[in-house]
């Protein structure tokens, strides 16, 4: 086994005790339910947090590389689509570093994340206009399946036989941009896949995108396996350059 290699245990090992169940139960009673992460505190309280995510958001392992993006990247940003807001957190961090008056439209597919989002934004989107919609992104319009991998917070659009399936309603970028009349925007996108139905099966809808923050995921589009690399090579090929990488985590950037 290389150096590097044992090196990587090790950091995989530590975290795994850092984020235990038991760490969570004692970070959140030691902060009173009020989790420092990057400059802002999240109330935990909320059981949309697991224990994990609350020692996760701690130790800022939580989507780190994908908050250190968005963080550095995305401050003069007017307008900004989410994809995959998940708890919120990123959310957070998004209208932490747009100015007044910015607009954040925040999509997520799981219902059970969707339902509360709103609520748990209040405290840092005041001085912005947030719209929250539970929908998944798709490669059309219309019902899709929906399976929940373990917890509330991992979901996909495919079968997977030890998930929870549920049916939501789904709508393609394209759709959601021209529903929402966006034109020139910022995107940040976590969406277990499904980023595929855009970057490969309709590029034309980043059209009015200048800057986009993705985390990259292995998956299949129209019949075959598709890389999370084959997915950056994409974006690249429609004027993105990468700005900053880590791992399949990419921050991109481009002139319109």
């Amino acid at each position: 086994m290389s150096r590097s290699e044992v090196l990587l245990g090790t950091k995989i090992a530590v975290a795994s005790i850092l984020t235990s169940p038991p760490a969570g139960i004692a970070i959140a009673a030691a902060t009173r339910n009020r989790v420092p992460n990057h400059g802002l505190r999240f109330d935990v309280s909320d059981r949309a947090f697991s224990p994990r995510a609350r020692a996760a958001l701690f130790w800022r392992l939580y989507e780190r590389a994908e908050i250190r993006m968005i963080r550095r990247y995305l401050g003069t940003s007017t307008t900004v689509v989410e994809l995959g807001a998940s708890l919120g957190v990123t959310s957070a961090h998004i209208a932490s570093r747009v100015a007044r008056g910015s607009r954040l439209v925040c999509v997520e597919a799981n219902p059970h994340l969707a339902d509360g989002l709103g609520r748990r934004l209040i405290p840092y989107t005041s001085h912005v206009a947030v719209e929250v919609e539970n929908l998944a992104i798709s490669g059309e319009v219309g019902p899709v399946g929906l399976a929940l991998i373990q917890t509330n917070l991992d979901s996909r659009l495919q079968d997977d036989a030890s998930a929870r399936s549920v049916t939501v309603s789904g709508t393609t970028l394209r759709t959601l941009l021209s529903d929402k009349l966006i034109g020139e925007f910022d995107l940040v996108c976590d969406i277990e896949g499904a980023e595929a139905s855009f970057l490969l099966g309709d590029p034309g809808a980043l059209d009015g995108c200048r800057r986009a923050v993705f985390e990259l995921h292995d998956t299949t589009f129209a019949g075959r396996a598709v890389t999370a690399a084959e997915l950056l090579d994409a974006a690249c090929g429609l004027g993105f350059r990468v700005i900053e990488r880590h791992g399949v985590v990419a921050a991109l950037a481009r002139d319109l």
